[in-house]
């Protein structure tokens, strides 16, 4: 990798850290990464890491224009047994034990790069992708917030407290993006309304808060980043509450993120509940299929799109210290055809329980937000009358 290719990746890390938005409650895990295990065949070259490595959402007639179906269906278990397979701890039925506390953060970003047709990288270039990741913890410091246009702000959390600065965000695998399907490795677009929704919020978030329903539900402590989806993605260094708990049983198994949510899914082939019940994380019935662990998600709430919204996750323990996820997510109301993610997460060894979640305990950012705007209001009005 040349030296401008590792300025453009330096560059797309900083802005995925400026878009971490809202505080947090510390982490620090003083604990090297594990080692990434290959996967079958090896590229030469990469451009870009971080999750930051996107471009702008196609225009109107662009989402339209691409909703036909893939020309061939997703296989997941041709895509899973790319993945080499060690030596797999059990429960005492025999099952892969998903037991533990797993972290997502990895550099392998969302998207491929435009510029890259190339599925995988060397794993010379993942090793010097990673040292220079961690660098960039170190030279940055503090991190810059996310400010409105023509606002001034302070500062976010020293990067003490971020993933990265303590141990080497992993590569976790080879791969040059999460997202295998489509092929390329791109997002299909977002859907018209997604887009309208998405434009909504930043413009509430871009003006001065009227109320606490104008900020989002991460600045209120509601839902955070790091929620245990469904379905969560690997997140890149600079991030937070990357972490969440599998507690493995025969009939059940919970999904605890570390933001205060938790998913419950039912191993006993139970009925759904009615079409008419819609559930935030929606309803999950899982099944095994060999050593991999299948999540059918039904009944979201989403809205105007309640109903519509289909996913299939899927689990497998690839050694004691690295747990394959993918899914495949069919939201009509947000993207315009069905999509897949796959990516590596890594047991942390050294941690026996999830840190604790006090996003709202002498959390006064709300507060100061929006006595900032009343003061402001005051004083365009004092100004105006003189």
């Amino acid at each position: 990798m040349g030296r401008n290719e590792s300025v453009f990746w330096l560059a797309s890390v900083a802005v995925a850290l400026a878009v971490l938005l809202g505080p947090a409650p510390a982490q620090i895990f003083a604990q090297a990464s594990q080692p990434a295990p290959k996967t079958a065949t090896p590229a030469q070259d990469y451009e870009c890491r971080g999750n930051s490595c996107t471009v702008p959402i196609e225009d109107q007639a662009a989402a339209k224009s691409d909703t036909t179906a893939p020309a061939k269906p997703y296989d997941w278990k041709k895509s899973f047994v790319e993945y080499k397979v060690g030596k797999v701890p059990r429960t005492g039925d025999g099952k892969p034990d998903l037991q533990g506390i797993w972290s997502r953060t990895t550099l392998v970003p969302m998207e491929r790069p435009r510029s890259q047709t190339r599925k995988e990288i060397d794993a010379a270039t993942a090793a010097k992708l990673e040292d220079e990741a961690q660098q960039k913890q170190f030279e940055l410091r503090t991190e810059p917030t996310d400010t409105p246009p023509g606002e001034k702000t302070t500062d976010a959390y020293n990067t003490f407290w971020r993933d990265g600065y303590w141990f080497k965000v992993p590569m976790t695998s080879l791969r040059t993006s999460q997202v295998v399907d489509p092929p390329d490795g791109r997002l299909p677009p977002m859907t018209l309304a997604a887009r309208i929704m998405r434009n909504r919020a930043a413009e509430l978030d871009n003006r001065p808060a009227t109320g606490p329903e104008d900020r989002p539900l991460t600045s209120r402590c509601v839902r955070r980043p790091g929620a245990p989806g469904p379905a969560f993605t690997g997140s890149g260094p600079g991030g937070q509450e990357s972490t969440l708990e599998i507690i493995e049983g025969t009939e059940t198994v919970v999904v605890r993120g570390e933001s205060g949510q938790s998913q419950l899914i039912y191993m006993d082939g139970r009925p759904r509940p009615p079409e008419n019940v819609h559930l935030q994380l929606g309803s999950a019935r899982g099944h095994w299929d060999g050593d991999t662990m299948i999540v059918e998600y039904t009944n979201f709430s989403n809205d105007e799109r309640q109903g519509k919204e289909h996913l299939i996750a899927r689990y497998k323990l690839l050694d004691e210290n690295h747990l394959l996820f993918g899914f495949t997510r069919d939201d009509p109301g947000t993207r315009t055809k069905p999509y897949s993610v796959e990516f590596v997460m890594w047991r942390l060894t050294d941690q026996e329980q999830l840190v604790e979640y006090a996003c709202h305990e002498g959390n006064v950012g709300l507060e100061f937000t929006l006595s900032a705007a009343r003061a402001k209001e005051r004083e365009e009005t004092e100004n105006q009358g003189k």
